[in-house]
């Protein structure tokens, strides 16, 4: 043990004394200017350590339920599947993995993080906020060559979301709905040169509201979207608290059959709609994607206000108060022309015509459908005899084409979006945290303290016992 401490002592002083040299030897270089030089020592007589490298730490791993999934990734018929990573120390991952519904899946990153800059003085500054992308694929034919272990595994507390969060934050991301089939379990691997971290994904859907007046076709539009055409009693549906909205999802998408508009209540049907957009902003469950305006084309568009006047603002559809509401709100919509065989055939241009310019519309953004079978019955042939014609259903699959386009375009912006939420929630969270841990009164440990005063009093019965054996002992001597 003295040893041991003493050539500790030496490598202390050797390391600590500003005088003393700290490798042996050191004192002989200035005898060989050459090595000196060749080893980079001439003008330093000190050794820089380096910094051990921080692991990697995600904070957020966010996506969207892509366009097209019909519950596994890397199928040519759905859009890829994209995960974004934030967090820090990104940069130093080599390995990327991706666990999704009880397989390991393939991935790809798509953007990787720049090395921030050496800074000497990294302590004191906050750690760069760095942004990764990768695309998950099929799953893997084979299990992980170096598969992942818990020991492998940085252990990392999560503490839960407590009542002082900021309750806008906390109902962000509350619904009953966030993910989709298939996508359950979905836990991102990052593995550094040292350690491996995880990250469990937050998943979206995006939401497509349809909206119309009584008789537009919206609920056989429905059926059709979600691939129900035909079929009186459908299962793969969720009714809310209002019994008349009903919500499915097909293809990535949740489509919501709102309740019909009621001209006769129009002020507080327009505020039901405006509230119902605005709970987006503050719950990302209930975010409305987009909107589909449904019109019949055998129907009537009426205006709003009925009555003409010159103190009044020229009349305009009804509906187009509902359309303002989401243009403040940049909500995008497109327009579905429903029942197109049940006018004659030259009756049909002028009246999709009349219907786009009444409502705005661009063509672009406007599919003319027919949702269900139509049936027209001919004359009789013979008598008692008489045969109908059912007209096909038309136009589903182009509009859920122009969906997806209106979709796509905005796929950056809805990433984004959720990123940041759930990156608010993650700081709010540490954040509230730190804030518990400096209001916790510190703990006195009894243990301790009982050990504390037990080693006082063994040192102090000590040195009575000393001071007794010595004066024993004196008194023995001759």
């Amino acid at each position: 043990m003295r040893s041991y401490r003493s050539r500790f002592q030496k490598i202390y002083d050797s390391c600590m004394c500003s005088n003393i040299s700290p490798f042996v030897g050191m004192d002989q270089l200035p005898q060989f200017s050459h090595l000196q030089q060749l080893l980079g020592l001439s003008t330093v007589e000190t050794v820089e350590l380096g910094n051990i490298v921080e692991p990697p730490i995600i904070r957020t791993a966010t996506t969207v339920v892509p366009l097209g999934w019909n519950g596994e990734p890397g199928q040519k018929s759905s859009d890829p599947l994209k995960v974004d990573i934030m967090g820090h120390g990104l940069h130093l991952c080599t390995l990327v993995q991706a666990y999704l519904n009880g397989n390991w899946c393939s991935t790809a990153v798509e953007s990787v993080p720049l090395e921030p800059p050496y800074s000497s003085n990294q302590e004191n500054t906050a750690p760069e906020l760095q942004k990764m992308r990768i695309l998950v694929g099929p799953p893997l034919k084979k299990p992980p060559k170096y598969p992942i272990t818990e020991e492998s595994l940085l252990p990392i507390y999560v503490p839960p979301l407590s009542d002082s969060i900021a309750p806008d934050l906390m109902s962000l991301f509350e619904g009953r709905r966030g993910s989709a089939d298939g996508l359950e379990g979905f836990v991102i691997y990052c593995t550094s040169d040292f350690v491996t971290v995880r990250k469990e994904v937050h998943v979206r859907a995006r939401r497509v509201l349809l909206l119309g007046l009584e008789g537009a076709g919206k609920t056989s539009l429905f059926r059709a979207l979600l691939g129900h055409v035909g079929e009186k009693n459908y299962a793969a549906v969720d009714s809310y608290a209002n019994a008349d909205t009903r919500e499915g999802m097909a293809g990535g998408l949740y489509y919501v059959d709102c309740p019909s508009i009621n001209l006769q209540n129009l002020k507080s049907e327009t505020t039901w709609f405006r509230e119902e957009l605005q709970s987006g902003s503050h719950h990302l469950g209930k975010k409305t994607d987009l909107i589909i305006l449904v019109h019949n084309l055998s129907h009537r568009i009426p205006n709003y206000p009925i009555l003409s006047s010159p103190s009044l603002p020229p009349p305009q559809p009804a509906l187009s108060l509902f359309l303002n509401e989401a243009k403040a709100l940049s909500i995008p919509w497109i327009m579905a022309i429903t029942n197109k065989f049940s006018v004659s055939t030259h009756q049909q241009n002028r009246l999709i015509s009349f219907a786009m310019e009444a409502y705005e519309a661009s063509p672009s953004v406007t599919r003319v459908v027919n949702s269900c079978p139509f049936f027209m019955p001919n004359g009789p042939l013979r008598p008692f005899g008489r045969k109908e014609a059912v007209m096909p259903v038309e136009g589903v699959n182009s509009l859920r084409e122009v969906v997806h386009g209106v979709l796509r375009e905005m796929e950056e912006t809805t990433l984004q979006e959720l990123a940041d939420g759930r990156l608010a929630i993650e700081l709010s969270r540490e954040k509230d945290n730190s804030l518990s841990m400096q209001q916790k009164p510190p703990k006195h440990d009894n243990s301790i303290t009982a050990a504390a005063v037990g080693a006082s009093l063994g040192a102090g019965l000590g040195v009575v016992m000393a001071i007794v054996m010595g004066a024993a002992s004196a008194l023995r001597k001759p």
